[in-house]
């Protein structure tokens, strides 16, 4: 049975506040960040930049990750010892970017000591343990976000917004394709990796969670993480959506397609402009046609329309969305029951595929 999915607030219309002016700034929001590796120094230029932030402190047990913070940010404190954060009552609120395993401990620490929390994805590696940080931050009255970063992107507010609109009729199913050239160096598999993104953009676009999970992986070159994994999502609506990850391709390629009854999106997130493009549906002309024009005639393909995006950087949206909902008490577009939304359907996915032995090849299915 599935969960229930809180859709929240329009992003195409809330996120993009900080387009539209400075954030209020009723009072300075001191932030600390734990987690300075790969996506920790975006986190922490963003935080840099937003008008009402002080960014606090920065947390990292490698010498290294903190000497390169230090040297590009002399007047930033950094630490290896986390719980100067957490201990500091001066810091409002905690960005966690560290490894996925970490994740719950470390927010469920922030929790108790009264912080708000950004944690990149996913939100923890277990849904019980997702769903008890949504729960606690209710009880504690603080905000809970996730990075999902893709939903504060602007290819991906315009689609809710033509969907929420009726441009492109009702939704019948997505498909999806996300790939890296090689493994990352990472505890996680390729679902775990890669899938969060995509899953968190199809139930935010469907508002509604999966009633079950089908998952098939394969692993080839490193015998520890699935590499290959295809996942089929069914709704209690009738809709459905497939997902493809994989760190086995030579491109990156972002590519997402959303049928519905009217018109066709295509959103493919590796082109430099015009990420998305909207399909009117093709044109069967055999119709009524005499018998001898029958053979000659077909399908012909609608018109394209390639909407016009905003231009704005997406983790600054959700950095900004993050700091305003904590000012106003609101709900980030990407809350914490999304988040733990996306773990519980990720766990399903691994649950899927361990069904089945032995690997490398294995298939599976859960109900939900």
């Amino acid at each position: 049975m599935a969960g229930s999915y809180n859709h929240g607030k329009d992003p195409g219309r809330d996120v993009l506040r900080h387009l539209n002016g400075k954030a209020e700034e009723n009072h300075l929001i001191r932030v600390g960040l734990i987690g300075c590796g790969y996506w920790g120094p975006n986190l922490v230029r963003t935080l840099h930049e937003i008008d009402g932030v002080k960014l606090a402190r920065v947390a990292d047990l490698r010498p290294g990750r903190r000497e390169f913070i230090s040297q590009r940010y002399p007047d930033l404190p950094t630490t290896a010892e986390y719980h100067e954060l957490l201990h500091d009552p001066a810091i409002d609120a905690v960005v966690i970017a560290t490894p996925p395993d970490t994740h719950f401990r470390l927010a469920m620490e922030a929790l108790e000591q009264g912080k708000h929390l950004l944690v990149e994805k996913p939100l923890a590696m277990k849904f019980r343990e997702a769903d008890e940080l949504v729960r606690f931050a209710g009880e504690r009255n603080r905000v809970l976000m996730v990075g999902h970063l893709f939903l504060y992107a602007p290819a991906v507010v315009k689609l809710n917004s033509l969907i929420a609109q009726g441009e492109l009729g009702d939704l019948y199913c997505i498909s999806s394709v996300r790939a890296n050239p090689g493994p990352p160096n990472t505890n996680v598999d390729a679902l775990w990796d890669l899938a969060p993104h995509d899953f968190s953009i199809i139930l935010h676009l469907f508002r509604e969670a999966p009633i079950e999970v089908a998952a098939h992986a394969a692993s080839f070159s490193d015998r520890r993480h699935a590499e290959v994994v295809f996942v089929f999502l069914r709704f209690g609506s009738g809709r459905a959506a497939h997902v493809h990850v994989s760190w086995l391709t030579p491109n990156k390629t972002r590519r997402m397609d959303l049928l519905a009854s009217r018109r066709v999106a295509g959103y493919d997130d590796t082109q430099p402009v015009h990420k998305l493009m909207i399909f009117d549906a093709a044109e069967d002309n055999r119709r009524n046609a005499a018998a001898q024009d029958n053979q000659a005639l077909g399908y012909g393909p609608g018109n394209v329309w390639i909407p016009a995006l905003q231009n704005y950087e997406p983790l600054r949206a959700e950095c900004e969305d993050f700091v305003n909902c904590i000012r106003s008490g609101g709900t980030p577009v990407s809350d914490g029951r999304k988040g733990a939304e996306v773990v519980r359907v990720l766990e399903k996915a691994s649950q899927a595929i361990a069904l089945s032995e032995p690997k490398p090849e294995l298939t599976g299915q859960v109900s939900l």
